[in-house]
C-alpha cells in the first residue's frame, strides 16, 4: 500500500456536490412534517358563565351551597340530597341537579357502586362561578334588567294577556330571584314601571292592588326569546322634533311623515298620574286629613295639565306639592311606592329631567 494517497481535494468536492444536491431537492420538494398542535383550553368557566345559570334559582343556589360547604369542609364531598331537603325539594332531584352541574363542569360527581350521584365537590371553575354569582348579587343593573325580563314572561305565563293579574303575586314566584337571591318588592314595582313606560304592559290600581296586563308587543318580546333590552334595541327609531306654534311645517328625513303639530307642553302623562292618585288615595291606609289632601293636590295638578295652553311653572309646582305630601307619607306601601315612581316617570316623560 505504499505510496497510496487519499485525494482529500476529490473528496471535498464530492461532499459540496452532494450537499448541492440535496439543496436542490429540497427546494422542489420541500420537507414537511405533520405537526398537531393542541387548541388553547378556552376553560368550561366561559361556557358556565354564559349558560344563564344566575337565571335558575335552584342550581344557582346549590353552587352557593357547596361553594358554602367547602370553606367548612375543604376535603369533604357534599350531598345534594341535603341541600334539597332544606329547600324543600324532592330528593329525587338531587341527582339531576348534579348531572346538570357537572355537565357545566362546575362539580365533580363521586359516582358509586350503589348508583347515587348526590356526592359532588365543587371544580376549580365551580368556585369560581360561585364568586362570581355572589358579585352578580350586589349589581344592580343586572339586577334590574333580569327582573323585567322575569316579570314579563311571568306576566305571560300566568294569564296576565287574557285579564290583570296581581303583579306583586310575582314575589311568590321561585323565578323572582337573581344568581340565587330573591328579588325585592321595590326591584319587582320598578322593572314593571319600565315595562309600563315602553308600552310592554297595561298597569292599574283596584283595591289597594296593583294590577297588570301584558300588551300586544310585550307577547311580542316574549316570543322572540331575547332579553326586553334586545328587543327594544330592535325597535325601529325615527326622528324627534318638537314644534311649537308652527302651522303646515314638516321636518325630518322620512318620505311618509305624520305631522302633527302642538301648541304648547304635552302634559297628559302628568294628569293620568294625578287621576291615578284621586283613584288609588283612598287605599293607601292614610288618615281623612293625609287623604283629603292628596286628593286637593291631585286635582290641582289635573287641572294645571289640561288647560289648552299649560303652563310650565304652574304644572311643576303642582306637581312638586302633591310629590311632597306623597313623600310624607310615613308608612311604605305598594301601592304608595307604586305611586310615586309612577309620578318620577311622569315627570320624566314631559320635563326630561
Amino acid at each position: 500500500m505504499a505510496g497510496f494517497k487519499i485525494d482529500k481535494r476529490a473528496i471535498a468536492k464530492m461532499q459540496k456536490e452532494i450537499v448541492k444536491e440535496f439543496e436542490r431537492a429540497n427546494r422542489k420538494h420541500p420537507v414537511r412534517i405533520p405537526i398537531e398542535v393542541e387548541p388553547p383550553s378556552m376553560g368550561v368557566l366561559t361556557l358556565a358563565s354564559a349558560s344563564g345559570i344566575e337565571s335558575d334559582p335552584q342550581l344557582s343556589r346549590l353552587l352557593l351551597w357547596l361553594y358554602e360547604s367547602v370553606q367548612q369542609n375543604p376535603s369533604h364531598y357534599a350531598d345534594v340530597r341535603v341541600f334539597a331537603r332544606n329547600e324543600g325539594l324532592p330528593e329525587d332531584d338531587s341527582d339531576n341537579m348534579a348531572l346538570q352541574l357537572e355537565k357545566l363542569g362546575l362539580v365533580n360527581i363521586a359516582r358509586t357502586l350503589a348508583g347515587g350521584l348526590s356526592e359532588v365537590f365543587p371544580t376549580d371553575d365551580g368556585l369560581l362561578e360561585a364568586r362570581r354569582l355572589l358579585s352578580l348579587r350586589t349589581d344592580t343593573v343586572e339586577r334590574f334588567g333580569h327582573a323585567c325580563d322575569v316579570l314579563l314572561r311571568w306576566v305571560l305565563r300566568v294569564g296576565g294577556r287574557q285579564a290583570p293579574v296581581s303583579a306583586l303575586t310575582f314575589l311568590e314566584d321561585p323565578l323572582c330571584s337573581f344568581a340565587g337571591d330573591p328579588l325585592t318588592e321595590d326591584e319587582v314595582l320598578s322593572a314593571l314601571d319600565y315595562l309600563r313606560e315602553h308600552a310592554l304592559v297595561e298597569r292599574s290600581f283596584t283595591d289597594a292592588e296593583v294590577a297588570v296586563l301584558i300588551t300586544a308587543q310585550g307577547t311580542r318580546c316574549v316570543l322572540t326569546g331575547g332579553t326586553v333590552n334586545d328587543f327594544l334595541s330592535r325597535q325601529p327609531t325615527g326622528d324627534t322634533y318638537n314644534i311649537t306654534d308652527s302651522h303646515g311645517f314638516v321636518a325630518g328625513s322620512q318620505q311618509h311623515v305624520a305631522q302633527n303639530n302642538s301648541f304648547g307642553l304635552d302634559t297628559s302623562k302628568l294628569a293620568e298620574f294625578a287621576q291615578q292618585v284621586r283613584q288609588f288615595a283612598p287605599s293607601l291606609g292614610v288618615s281623612a286629613e293625609e287623604q283629603s289632601q292628596l286628593i286637593l293636590d291631585a286635582e290641582v295638578l289635573e287641572e294645571a295639565a289640561t288647560t289648552d295652553i299649560p303652563e310650565p311653572g304652574r304644572v311643576r309646582s303642582a306637581f312638586d306639592r302633591l310629590n311632597a305630601t306623597l313623600t310624607a307619607i310615613g308608612t311604605a306601601t305598594p301601592g304608595l311606592t307604586m305611586l310615586v315612581g309612577a309620578g318620577q316617570s311622569a315627570y320624566q316623560a314631559v320635563f326630561g329631567a
